[in-house]
């Protein structure tokens, strides 16, 4: 397992109350009275009829312990196994991080059609600044949102929240207030990284929580490059959430009535999600050529007791046709399980996928997410149900995929960022963002110019000048888990 970091990007599931629906590889990561019984009895239920390594829990289920509070049972009863090293990794503190879970869905203010938040996605680690000050980066601002009728971008830092610089005594608080909504009001001060004199660029917002469309279709458009004749699509996709397949495939669509020749699909922070939407992207990426072959196949214990048995999954006509023979990917260690499917289930059927970025997290497996009420408490519960194959019955991604471009080593592109894929600026940004611009000059043969900011080679041989300073980065700290 390649991951160390944990990952916060949860992309969430309104599914039935009492069985099993669809699969998603990943979904937004006992006690004493009648409830926690019932849920416990629910927990044992389904990792004895469906968990992938359900053999083992029926070895060992009679040592699990259950007098402790149902929230903690789960995680205390799979660590008890030794046969489920897939589900789930070790991060920096060595501590076992599972993919199975089951929470509290009772406070969600999602729904299928909104969000309501303040629209901030924040980057997975915490940025030491001087004098013993840390800093938030912004991942991604939610088209529509409070953050962007602020004027918060992508890139931009976070260096005090609500009067209070960030340090290590508060960060854990002040960065779940931010990612998870948890204040009533958010008075941010932020330094722009791509501004000239930072010290002059600082943004200061307050923000209400509003209501706002949480699309993962965070940008496209159509990239030219002086000089070539590649017209090459490029789309920013954080989540496979089906709540906004319309989105996605509008956005494919308009892409494809500009008539791009290539294609870069950016998940470099898409930590996975919905089978189908994975499903439905590939099907317009690649067109109705491939119509009915085999995606993925979705692979559970023989010895599973629903009516849930293998599934495959077969490219379809979602109305969209890029017809492309070739795919570019922008990818780090935050790329994961559905996002991995999408590289894994093409290469299966021999379409060239080139990844950039650093290697992806290894998440080779799956759940069946259910929700279920017991008195005043409603719990989402999804424990690893499948393992993932391609048309070739290849599955063994759980290492995660080597990138064909390593950006944070020295590469044969000449550029490089130890600390990818922290934000930048905004996305589609070819000055600031290095992953960008090596895909771009991947697809065009062109070389990436470090110029000073004043240059502006844009010769047959090179891409546009890019800056790469990396101000105020030092030490990067793990976010708190939640």
């Amino acid at each position: 397992m390649n991951r160390i970091a944990t990952l916060l990007s949860i992309a969430f599931v309104v599914v039935g109350c009492m069985s099993p629906t669809y699969p998603s590889i990943d979904v937004p990561s006992g006690g004493t009275d009648a409830s926690d019984r019932q849920i416990i009895d629910y927990i044992d239920k389904r990792l004895e009829e469906e968990y992938y390594w359900l053999d083992e829990v029926m070895e060992r289920g009679g040592s699990f312990n259950r007098t402790v509070q149902w929230e903690k049972y789960l995680n205390n009863s799979l660590q008890r196994l030794t046969t489920n090293a897939d589900d789930g990794y070790v991060n920096a503190k060595g501590q076992r991080i599972f993919y199975s879970y089951i929470r509290d869905v009772n406070g969600d203010t999602r729904t299928a059609t909104s969000t309501t938040g303040f629209g901030l996605g924040l980057y997975y680690t915490i940025i030491s600044l001087e004098n013993n000050r840390l800093a938030f980066v912004i991942n991604n601002v939610y088209e529509g949102s409070p953050a962007a009728a602020a004027d918060l971008r992508r890139g931009d830092m976070i260096i005090s929240v609500n009067g209070a610089e960030i340090d290590h005594n508060n960060y854990a608080t002040l960065f779940n207030s931010i990612e998870y909504n948890t204040a009533t009001e958010l008075r941010l001060i932020a330094q722009r990284q791509t501004a000239a004199n930072t010290n002059e660029a600082s943004i200061v917002a307050t923000l209400q929580k509003g209501s706002y469309m949480a699309s993962p279709v965070a940008y496209h458009t159509v990239i030219t490059v002086p000089n070539s004749q590649k017209r090459i699509g490029y789309l920013v996709y954080t989540a496979f959430d089906n709540d906004y397949d319309d989105d996605l495939l509008e956005a494919l669509a308009m892409l494809a009535a500009e008539g791009v020749d290539s294609f870069i699909l950016d998940l470099r922070t898409n930590g996975g999600g919905h089978v189908s939407s994975a499903v439905k992207l590939c099907s317009a990426l690649v067109g109705v050529e491939y119509v009915g072959a085999t995606l993925t196949e979705l692979r559970r214990n023989p010895a599973n007791k629903t009516s849930l048995g293998d599934t495959i999954n077969v490219l379809e006509d979602v109305g969209v046709d890029l017809g492309l023979d070739e795919l570019t990917v922008i990818c780090s260690d935050y790329s994961a399980s559905a996002s991995e499917l999408v590289v894994m289930g093409l290469r299966g059927l021999d379409i060239p996928v080139t990844l950039i970025g650093t290697t992806t997290e290894g998440k080779n497996c799956g759940m069946d997410v259910t929700r279920r009420t017991f008195g005043n408490t409603t719990v989402e519960y999804a424990p690893i149900t499948f393992m993932c194959y391609n048309a070739k019955g290849f599955g063994s991604w759980g290492e995660g995929i080597t990138p064909d471009i390593d950006l944070s080593v020295d590469n044969k592109l000449g550029v490089k960022d130890e600390y990818f894929p922290m934000p930048r600026s905004s996305w589609g940004d070819l000055s600031y963002d290095i992953g960008l611009a090596a895909a771009v000059a991947s697809i065009t043969g062109k070389k990436v110019s470090t110029a000073t900011p004043t240059a502006t080679r844009s010769d047959d041989g090179y891409m546009p000048a890019m800056r790469l300073e990396r101000p105020f980065v030092g030490t990067l700290y793990e976010v708190p888990e939640q």
